[in-house]
């Protein structure tokens, strides 16, 4: 195999690697992203809950 042919099937490989690993790292930080959304959110939640319990007791 000429070097030429070579060189372009690494360069192939490198592409769809890059292309794979952005892809990944992109999903990642989404799940990420939305489990700080629900982290965040779950404590407003249990706050509104014991708001109403308090307002009932009065």
């Amino acid at each position: 195999m000429s070097y030429k042919i070579k060189s372009l099937l690494y360069f192939i490989c490198f592409v769809a690697s890059a292309v794979l690993y952005h892809t990944l790292e992109m999903e990642s930080e989404q799940k990420e992203s939305a489990e700080i959304l629900q982290l965040e959110t779950a404590p407003l939640e249990n706050d509104q809950t014991i708001a109403e319990l308090k307002e009932i007791l009065e």
